[in-house]
């Protein structure tokens, strides 16, 4: 589980480098929102491209050989990104990641995780996953800040900090092949034939409503998440925090996730995945449309702070404990890596679509009244997240009765 967590962790943190680099991106890169809206957009595309053919890969071929070959082929874009390339280039790069993380990577992760939770533990076992990830990218991001801010935060030292993080994918590759072994993610019947890609293992899953449903909350929750990314702009330029100390709400926020996803996913267990994903769509909508009814200023810093505190809390409790809604859904073990991979082609569509209306929306109206839209843009979708998980919980309800 510990590799499960940095890999999940560290295979993100290029692609999503300017969650916390926003600004300084702009200034060393010389690029608008829109552009890096266009980046984030390209890397959201090409995993889009890759999420169902990657459902194959994971039935097909064990997750130390996926994992190892995806965070090689990370690190190494990650060096020319570190040389601040032309936006073209940038785009290539940004691409490449998609492919790797999402065709590569992102199914073997999930059925790894589902197998090494068993059928009673599903909930914990992505909590213990997700809330990993958030620690290793809470630690990371605080030494790395750290490091960035002392080295004087300009962009000789945001190339450093480039470089640095693609040599911890370099040597994370080699960990993962050398330490993980290939039957340690495999319960029984993964060896069955069924596990094989067939049409009608694809026909099996577009039938299953409760797969339908599974997709709205995860794009409703992934919306929520692209929210809090703009938490570190937002803080930046609304509430006048710097570049520092608005980079510190953006990689503050995960020191929550390890707290967040693990309780969630122990409270899932106990009292129903579906019930949790309920209350925790109400609060992710409401700290959302807060945003939205309240223009930022710089005497509203607490309100910021607890607001996204409960925003971040939310979402990545959500992001912890969604996918063991398959095992509550009774979702077949064989069919986990095809179910993934469909899911998160309407899951992650935030992906392509986020980070492009978001830099459109914050270009054409700049200042507090674009966030506000934003947000407000956000808080809706989260409210759709909240219908579909109420009608999974009484689907589901119906269905023990």
């Amino acid at each position: 589980m510990l590799l499960l967590c940095l890999a999940g962790s560290f295979i993100y943190w290029l692609p999503y480098f300017s969650e916390i680099y926003y600004v300084p991106m702009q200034h060393a890169f010389g690029f608008s929102n829109t552009q890096l809206g266009m980046l984030s957009g390209t890397f959201g595309f090409a995993s889009l491209l890759g999420y169902a053919p990657g459902g194959w890969l994971a039935d097909r071929y064990p997750p130390r050989l996926l994992m190892s070959t995806s965070l090689a082929i990370s690190g190494m874009g990650g060096f020319v990104f570190a040389r601040f390339p032309s936006f073209e280039v940038c785009l290539v790069l940004y691409g490449l990641w998609g492919v790797a993380t999402s065709l590569i990577f992102w199914s073997a992760l999930i059925k790894a995780t589902r197998n090494w939770g068993g059928q009673d533990e599903q909930g914990r076992a992505f909590g213990f996953l997700e809330g990993g990830r958030g620690l290793a990218d809470a630690a990371g991001g605080a030494v790395l800040l750290i490091v960035f801010a002392w080295q004087g935060a300009d962009s000789a030292a945001l190339s450093h900090q480039i470089n640095v993080r693609s040599l911890s994918l370099i040597v994370l590759a080699v960990i993962v092949w050398v330490v993980m072994r290939d039957s340690s993610a495999a319960r029984p019947d993964t060896k069955s034939k069924s596990s094989e890609f067939s049409r009608a293992k694809v026909r099996m899953v577009l039938k299953m409503p409760l797969l339908w449903l599974l997709s709205l909350v995860i794009l409703a929750t992934n919306w929520g998440m692209w929210g809090t990314i703009y938490f570190t702009p937002y803080a930046t330029t609304i509430y006048e925090l710097g570049d520092v100390w608005g980079g510190a709400v953006g990689s503050g926020k995960y020191w929550l996730v390890a707290t967040a996803a693990i309780s969630a996913g122990f409270v899932a267990d106990r009292i129903g995945t579906a019930r949790a994903t309920v209350g925790l769509f109400i609060l992710m909508a409401a700290s959302f449309l807060l945003f939205a009814a309240v223009p930022g200023a710089r005497g509203l810093v607490p309100m910021l702070l607890i607001n996204s505190t409960l925003a971040v809390t939310a979402v990545f409790a959500l992001r912890g404990i969604y996918f063991a809604l398959m095992e509550q859904g009774n979702v077949p073990l064989a069919l986990t890596g095809t179910a993934v991979g469909m899911v998160s082609v309407i899951g992650f569509t935030p992906d392509v679509l986020a980070p492009l209306v978001s830099g459109l929306v914050l270009d054409t109206w700049p200042g507090a009244e674009g966030f506000q839209i934003l947000f407000l843009l956000v808080g809706v979708v989260c409210v759709l997240g909240l219908l579909a998980s109420v009608i999974i919980y009484r689907k589901l309800q119906a269905g023990n009765e």
